[in-house]
């Protein structure tokens, strides 16, 4: 794995020979700095005058893809022109799900805060909680002691087993995504997207953590980078925080106005 910004020169080649750009990005931990409260992140402000800019190139389609939901990814990055697609890919303008399906999570996330003995934050700021997102829920951990996540995650296993391959768990950064089988993940959502694009679209995809694996593998072909330290992954190249992240995007424009 290579620093993507100091391998531009390769980085460059490919963005000008390109058609046209299937840009793909994470939210936290991408965008923004994460934070121990989801509730006080902030987009990049960099990254958001960047997004703003490329988004009224017709030549590039950016799409953020998050574990949030759709409302909240809107909200919180705002810049017309980008699609969003919430819920790891699963919440779609118009996508919908059978009944069953909201039965199933729901009454995961229920049995979990049971079995959790109300030592658990719905929505909250506890050491553990648990964030309902309609199809799906996340468990997260960021402030639990070692002993208590632990707890937590066998609990949340038997929990998911119960149910009979109906749900998985996605590990993320200190947060559990509980999923149903019908949400995918990153990596179908983006092969999906990348269909729609015009044909030979180079697609890049950065993403911070184990949820953007998927998509890695998935987009292979294309530039992929990994947000945050060196470690393990199937991205091509990493980018050390957000800051690059916008770093990246400014000089993509830049790139794509030569080319133009």
């Amino acid at each position: 794995m290579h620093p993507l910004l100091e391998d531009w020169a390769a980085v460059a080649g490919r963005l000008r020979k390109a058609g046209s750009i299937a840009l793909f990005l994470d939210f936290d931990g991408t965008l923004a700095e994460l934070k121990d409260d989801p509730r006080e992140v902030v987009l990049n402000r960099a990254a958001r005058a960047a997004l703003m800019r490329l988004a009224e190139n017709p030549a590039v389609r950016a799409c953020i893809i998050s574990g949030r939901r759709l409302a909240d990814l809107r909200t919180m990055v705002g810049v017309p022109g980008v699609q969003y697609l919430g819920v790891h890919g699963g919440e779609t303008p118009g996508a919908g799900f059978p009944p069953d399906v909201a039965r199933t999570v729901t009454e995961a996330r229920r049995e979990l805060a049971s079995r959790l003995n109300g030592n658990v934050s719905l929505n909250g700021s506890g050491a553990v909680r648990i964030e309902d997102k309609g199809m799906a829920f996340s468990v997260h951990h960021r402030r639990a002691q070692a002993a208590e996540t632990a707890h937590t995650r066998e609990i949340l296993g038997q929990i998911v087993e119960q149910f009979g391959g109906a749900l998985w768990i996605v590990p993320g950064d200190r947060v559990w995504e509980v999923l149903p089988r019908e949400i995918r993940g990153k990596g179908y959502a983006a092969r999906r997207q990348l269909r729609l694009q015009p044909a030979g679209a180079l697609p890049i995809y950065i993403g911070n953590d184990d949820t953007d694996e998927g998509a890695f593998s998935a987009l292979a072909a294309g530039l992929t980078a990994r947000v945050g330290p060196v470690r393990k992954t199937r991205a091509r190249y990493f980018l050390r925080n957000p800051t690059e992240v916008a770093r990246f995007l400014e000089k993509l424009e830049q790139e794509r106005m030569l080319r133009s």
